[in-house]
């Protein structure tokens, strides 16, 4: 259906234009006449409208009940005055829902789809009492279809890959749901999905009513086209999210398709799944360069390996901001420890990853961590798990192996029979946590009395409490075992993983090696640029221009010459890189966006519109007197 106020094309059954609000023209939901303003009857077959009304009415209701409080009470905020923002857009419809419906009672249609946006709705936002969900946002219900934003009105620095694992998901949820609704009517049941990634204008567009948070601009749009392209039971992907996503999951290239409304082709992806080795989101493809600037760093935790193979247990804690190189000092780490000539047996190597929406997941550090000493990936399936986990504990527990397995499989999520599952069903909860904490004390002990054990927890200033808990109560092993316990986070002080790092520096003393990463100095960023580019004689401008929107970070380094190398300023010549055409002002790269975004919406609103009110003065420079921001906020005032 085309909007008579923007033109863009929307599903058959929508009511209100997604891409500027306003409102469609109706039809009858039972022969899809189209219905005069106001009416209460279809004047073509006498269907009755209210009832369809009321129904959607209702499952508005039902998924506004979703919305988290605090990011409704951004949505309502956000019409105060439109935020420019990058947000990818997740458009889901129903196949062939209009053809379906005129076949079926609206009524039992009307249930059909309140159901399904019940169980979706979960997916999308997050479910209170599971914790599982990713943090979108549902910003409208179109007949039968819906509209998420990722990164809107609340930014994330992942909001891509929220997305694709949502999307995921939800085709999960929608074919367990279809075999109930083949059973009880005999009709098909299925949705395309569509992604699309790019800045937009976010705000209430029109109208009061929840639903109507909406996103001005074309990124939006093009994630119709993109579900308008998918196969059935499918997500496909623009190029735009292809580039946030591409190492974390497994893609069929489809190639370009033409787009309405696009004078060039756009370059598709249809999903397949999770990728059992993810790679590094960060980076560049194709440029390398030797870490710079961590030298003392990496000696420190070379020192520390060297003192669990002479058989003592050792932490640390690397603490940095994002993009400093905190995952890179780990992986050079390992590198120089694999190559350095050691005594006695290898060490093993175990880490626990946490995940921005993790904090909200039950033990979800601790069953990563687990997985990793099984050696299995989280695309796992239970069977192969199980099978893991036996051959593990057999191997470190051997007779004692029951007091050890089957709290760590029921940990997994794993299925239980006899004296297992007996061992579990008599265990309150807090029986059961005392039960994980023996379990796998027992099980790292006896893996660091056959070789020197180092654990790398990542990213713990999003752990959940659960699994820190465990953790704080594990820390008396590094008196026990050859093992080195290295926790890496952010300096984030309210984050419930830093509890942790407190009880480290409360308890091991002179046992904790704590690393402070640093941006680099202006001579180790210049060796950085020239070791990815290449180029000696790269224009003092340029150097210059990549070294000031640094500012000493590595990650925006190279994020800054990705998009350099995008507008043409750098350019590949053969197997060398040169020096395009010049680029004195550049907006700031859509990674970094979505990294500073994130980090801005998790301010008190005050701090924000203080920050939003500098950021508009801040045009006279980078640098400007408090006196004269003081003084443009009480004007506001």
């Amino acid at each position: 259906m085309k909007c008579a106020n923007c033109q863009t094309d929307n599903p058959a059954n929508a009511r209100f234009c997604f891409n500027c609000g306003h409102a469609l023209a109706r039809r009858c939901a039972n022969c899809q006449a189209e219905l005069a303003a106001g009416a209460r009857f279809c004047s073509n077959c006498g269907h009755p409208v209210e009832a369809v009304a009321a129904s959607e009415a209702q499952r508005e209701s039902a998924v506004k009940s979703q919305t988290p409080p605090e990011v409704a009470a951004q949505m309502r905020a956000a019409h105060l005055a439109g935020e420019r923002k990058v947000v990818t857009a997740l458009f889901l419809d129903v196949v062939g829902s209009t053809a379906l419906a005129e076949h079926m009672d609206p009524e039992d249609w009307t249930q059909i789809m309140n159901r399904a946006f019940e169980l979706l709705a979960p997916i999308v936002t997050r479910d209170e009492k599971t914790g599982k969900g990713y943090d979108g946002t549902i910003a409208r219900l179109l007949g039968d279809a819906m509209l998420v934003f990722f990164g809107a009105p609340v930014a994330h620095e992942d909001d891509a890959v929220r997305a694709v694992r949502a999307s995921l998901d939800m085709l999960e949820a929608v074919r367990q749901y279809a075999v109930e609704v083949g059973e009880k009517y005999n009709i098909p049941f299925e949705v395309r999905i569509g992604l699309n990634t790019g800045p937009v204008v976010v705000g209430d567009v029109g109208s009061y009513r929840k639903f109507e948070y909406t996103a001005m601009g074309d990124a939006v749009n093009l994630a119709a086209r993109m579900q308008s392209a998918a196969r059935p039971m499918t997500v496909l992907i623009s190029e735009h999210t292809y580039r946030y996503v591409a190492p974390l999951f497994e893609f069929q290239d489809l190639g370009e398709i033409a787009v309405k409304g696009k004078r060039e082709p756009v370059r598709v992806y249809e999903v397949q799944g999770v990728k059992a080795q993810p790679g590094r989101l960060r980076g560049l493809a194709g440029l390398e360069s030797a870490m710079v600037g961590r030298d003392s760093e990496l000696a420190t935790l070379l020192q520390l390996s060297a003192a669990v193979h002479a058989g003592l247990g050792r932490a640390a804690v690397i603490i940095g901001e994002p993009g400093l190189g905190k995952s890179r000092l780990i992986a050079e780490w390992k590198a120089a420890a694999a190559g350095a000539a050691q005594t006695g047996p290898a060490e093993l190597w175990a880490e626990g990853r946490c995940l921005s929406y993790g904090h909200v997941l039950p033990y979800h550090l601790l069953i990563d961590l687990l997985r990793s000493l099984m050696g299995v990936p989280a695309t796992a399936g239970n069977p192969e798990e199980r099978a893991a986990l036996e051959a593990l504990v057999s191997e470190v527990a051997g007779p004692a192996a029951m007091e050890v397995f089957p709290y760590l499989a029921h940990l997994l999520s794993l299925p239980l029979e006899g004296e297992a599952a007996e061992r579990v069903a008599r265990l309150d909860a807090q029986a059961l946590q005392n039960q994980y904490l023996a379990a796998l004390r027992q099980l790292l002990l006896g893996l660091a009395r056959r070789q020197p054990l180092l654990v790398v927890l990542d990213d713990i200033h999003w752990a959940d409490p659960s699994s820190t808990d465990l953790l704080i109560k594990l820390l008396p092993l590094l008196a026990e075992a050859p093992l080195l316990l290295c926790l890496v986070t952010r300096p984030d002080r309210e984050a419930h993983g830093w509890r942790l790092v407190t009880a480290a520096r409360e308890r091991l003393g002179a046992g904790l090696s704590e690393l402070n990463l640093s941006p680099l100095n202006d001579a180790d960023s210049r060796q950085l640029v020239s070791n990815l580019l290449e180029i000696e004689a790269l224009p003092d401008s340029i150097r210059t221009l990549i070294l000031q929107k640094a500012e000493g970070n590595p990650f925006f380094v190279e994020e800054v010459i990705r998009m350099l190398i995008d507008r043409g300023a750098i350019y590949r010549q053969g197997s060398n890189w040169a020096a395009g055409k010049e680029i004195n002002t550049v907006e700031i790269p859509d990674n970094l966006q979505g990294l500073l975004l994130a980090r801005i919406d998790r301010l008190p609103d005050d701090v924000k519109r203080t920050l939003r009110v500098a950021s508009v003065i801040a045009v006279i420079g980078r640098q400007f007197s408090v006196r004269v921001l003081e003084q443009v906020l009480e004007r506001l005032q």
